[in-house]
């Protein structure tokens, strides 16, 4: 064989070596983001909790972001309960109502969430004052979704991303508050890319838990549009979960933390509570959550 020809063997090997070398990484990130998926969304089949809010328009001064007027801190309680399908993927469905501050006290936020590819998650809305339920479109078409309740969380970041819906790409080790880290990039598929916000999300995920520690997230342009970060993570009843973490809207300069006052899981809830019912009927769903609340720590 003459020497250009093992020359040319040699650099067909390597070049199959690098691309076999790069569909595993392709794999092991997506194997890691379906390990996230099982910790995030399948430990727990239900869950009820007590959440605090505070938002605040921030600057930086000296490497530290402080608030330049006062926080606007809203209070919810939370329940929410997993559907599992004959695919062994899950539906969910989830209530939210604010308890706190008095003047928007009763305005909550039925969600019903789909496993299947194709359907996205239906929203109700409920406003005291109005006196009735207002669906809210879940289709984005490239703009943002509206807020959850005056946060710097919109609708989509409140929804579970489905796995199928993204590609994902290895990026690289590193270190998030001293927690060692894989760094992971989602793409939106073409078909999801029509409804996000979001042009792609860099995750740092804990290698030991496979908790999401931060997440920058991109707008349409390719620009850093917001920043989620973990501040802390707790095992509850052999349960992994954030219980702290905020999101920093880095065009607004606005933040909002997100803390776990209380919670629960696993505790029967009654189908019916998940329904435009307990939005309007605060006897009927006091009387339910007088209950629940028994579950929580």
């Amino acid at each position: 064989m003459k020497p250009s020809q093992i020359t040319t063997l040699i650099f067909l090997s390597l070049c199959l070596l690098l691309a076999s070398s790069i569909q595993l990484l392709a794999q092991d990130a997506a194997d890691i983001m379906f390990k996230v998926d099982r910790v995030e969304n399948f430990s727990y089949n239900s869950s009820v909790r007590t959440i605090r809010f505070s938002t605040c328009q921030y600057a930086v001064d000296q490497g530290r972001m402080h608030c330049t007027d006062n926080p606007r801190v809203v209070i919810i309680e939370s329940v929410h309960k997993d559907y599992f399908t004959p695919k062994k993927e899950k539906d969910a469905k989830s209530i939210d109502v604010i308890i706190s501050p008095i003047a928007d006290k009763g305005t909550g936020m039925l969600v019903w969430k789909y496993a299947d590819q194709g359907e996205d998650s239906d929203f109700w809305l409920y406003l005291p004052a109005l006196g009735k339920v207002k669906r809210i479109a879940s289709k984005n078409e490239g703009s943002e979704t509206g807020s959850v309740f005056g946060t710097e969380f919109s609708i989509e970041d409140a929804t579970y991303r489905k796995l199928k819906d993204y590609t994902y790409k290895y990026l690289g080790d590193d270190t998030y508050n001293g927690r060692p880290a894989w760094m992971i990039e989602s793409i939106p598929t073409d078909q999801r890319a029509k409804k996000t916000f979001y042009s792609k999300v860099i995750s740092w995920i804990d290698k030991e838990r496979y908790i999401i520690l931060k997440e920058d997230l991109y707008d349409q342009n390719g620009k850093q549009y917001k920043q989620l970060a973990t501040r802390k993570v707790e095992q509850i009843d052999g349960i992994w979960i954030v219980t702290k973490t905020s999101m920093n809207n880095l065009s607004t300069h606005r933040v909002t933390n997100y803390d776990t006052v209380s919670i629960g899981f696993n505790m029967d809830i009654d189908d019916e509570f998940f329904t435009q019912r307990v939005l309007t009927d605060f006897a009927y769903r006091e009387k339910n959550m007088v209950k629940y609340r028994t579950y929580m720590k």
